[in-house]
């Protein structure tokens, strides 16, 4: 019953258009330390020609505070890799669904290591997902919007987190993605003409706070060159918490 609650709420996360379904998360620690968000992530070039695009998760279930989950899509020459072994501290992460996925044991701090047909393809420590789901403060699912109006999307505070991202889509695909936004961001106005068709149809608007991007490191979600905070292949290892989407109608 938990996989398939988890399935339906991680597959509303578009950013990074996975589909995932996980089996169910431990209880994070209480833990207060931040990252330092003074620097920028550390970026490796490539030595094999992997792309590994690792997610620790943060998710509430709402019986006991936020649960960490992996979630890591590996791929080399644009095919899927399904039969890597994936590790992150002492917990095995299995594939399904597309990705490799599990939930994990609570930690202080998180190593990520991935081997291939007995070859080291990547490594990456520190991780972690922000401390608190972002919620958006101003909007309502079912508020109305106006045709290529802007429209003003804030959110409240969360801890651990070096960045911010908001997105926007409708019909499941991407219609705006801002860039990497500061720390300190708590509003962010997505243009007008990015809201190009009326007669109520719905956009969903989502808030992602992450851990290990800064602003500056757009390409890393993009199609990324080198390995940010991860070595090996090319890609990423980040913590990521995201609100819960919110949907607007926009009438002409």
């Amino acid at each position: 019953m938990i996989k398939k609650i988890l399935l339906a709420m991680l597959m509303a996360s578009l950013m990074f258009s996975i589909q995932i379904s996980i089996i169910g998360c431990e209880d994070k620690n209480d833990d207060d330390s931040g990252p330092d968000v003074s620097g920028s992530a550390d970026q490796f070039p490539p030595s094999n020609d992997y792309t590994v695009k690792a997610r620790l998760v943060g998710i509430d279930f709402g019986f006991g505070g936020l649960s960490a989950c992996a979630d890591i899509e590996i791929t080399k020459d644009g095919s899927a890799v399904e039969d890597a072994f994936v590790m992150v501290n002492s917990d095995t992460i299995p594939y399904d669904f597309g990705v490799y996925q599990a939930s994990l044991t609570t930690s202080n701090s998180y190593e990520l290591t991935i081997t291939h047909d007995g070859n080291l393809i990547a490594s990456g420590s520190g991780a972690k997902p922000p401390e608190g789901i972002p919620v958006i403060t101003n909007l309502d699912s079912g508020d109305v919007h106006q045709i290529n109006s802007d429209l003003t999307v804030e959110w409240g505070s969360v801890s651990g987190v070096t960045s911010w991202q908001v997105t926007s889509n409708t019909g499941g695909y991407h219609t705006y993605e801002s860039s990497l936004l500061p720390l300190d961001a708590d509003s962010h106005v997505i243009p007008g003409t990015y809201f190009p068709s009326g007669g109520g149809i719905v956009y969903d608007v989502q808030v992602s706070g992450i851990n290990g991007l800064y602003p500056g490191d757009d390409a890393a979600l993009a199609d990324p060159l080198v390995g940010y905070d991860i070595e090996g292949p090319k890609g990423y290892f980040i913590g990521i918490t995201q609100s819960d989407e919110v949907e607007i109608f926009v009438n002409d």
